[in-house]
């Protein structure tokens, strides 16, 4: 009874410390450091480039150096202001990097205001679900295709698929190049190209369409923030392609359009 009553007294505590909302001044300290992090970030940039622009390998592996820190950097801010909504969303961006106990106690210690957004739930979800990896099996999301229709799985099932999670624009002209290229090479009764998009409405979908390719099937929930495509998949960034055999199994992941690798998957 003693110990019900000391575990009872400390959750009371804590619930009484915990604020009810969380700071606008601290949201506003967040704002300012992550607009000082890319300022200095694309300033040092700049300034590497001129600095090494006649030494292409030194300045490849200063690239890198600048990157990684700004990634840190970037991750820490999250991290010590994820108690603000900027805070949290950013947590969530970068759900990936931050290991799932982290972001548990990133959620316990959250204002109660915070605790109850759209945010908070869609990283929960995050915590609870075993993202989607290579080898494991593929697992069907809700979705609708650019004319409003519910997108049949099933009618691929016998098909090597090509899932791609957005990104056709960061593929640059030479990665739409190859992708069209694969579409050529493979026909539709072999490979299936289905390209999601985070959209919140199905005219933005016709959009990438008429955009890029009538070649692909382009879906999406209509969910653009947290969606169970992203949760489940564990996608964030653009492009994220998966591979799925005949048997529905990933079998490739990247981030980024890797044209050979799919095409030797694909081939099996």
């Amino acid at each position: 009874m003693k110990r019900f009553l000391s575990i009872t007294l400390c959750c009371l505590v804590f619930v009484q410390c915990a604020p009810k909302f969380h700071s606008a001044e601290r949201e506003q300290e967040y704002i300012n450091a992550d607009s000082v992090l890319w300022a200095e970030y694309e300033i040092e940039g700049e300034r590497l480039a001129e600095l090494y622009a006649e030494k292409e390998d030194s300045l490849y592996i200063k690239a890198v150096e600048l990157e990684t820190y700004a990634d840190r950097r970037n991750k820490e801010l999250a991290i010590e202001y994820s108690a603000t909504p900027s805070g949290l969303r950013r947590c969530f961006m970068l759900r990936l990097d931050i290991e799932k106990d982290t972001l548990q106690n990133i959620l316990s210690k959250l204002p109660r205001d915070l605790r109850k957004s759209e945010c908070a739930k869609a990283i929960k979800e995050h915590i609870a679900t075993p993202q989607i990896e290579v080898g494991m099996q593929f697992a069907p999301i809700d979705v609708v295709d650019a004319d409003g229709n519910k997108f049949v799985w099933d009618e691929h099932q016998n098909k090597n698929i090509l899932l791609i999670y957005g990104g056709l624009g960061c593929m640059g002209r030479s990665g739409r190049r190859e992708l069209a290229a694969l579409r050529e090479e493979f026909a539709e009764e072999n490979l299936a190209i289905v390209v999601y998009y985070s959209v919140s409405t199905i005219e933005e979908l016709k959009e990438f369409r008429n955009q890029y390719s009538d070649d692909y099937m382009f879906i999406s929930e209509l969910m653009p923030d947290y969606s169970p495509f992203k949760i489940k998949y564990g996608v964030q960034s653009t492009p994220t392609c998966f591979v799925i055999d005949r048997s529905g199994t990933i079998v490739l992941k990247t981030v980024g359009f890797d044209a050979e690798q799919a095409k030797i998957h694909i081939g099996k």
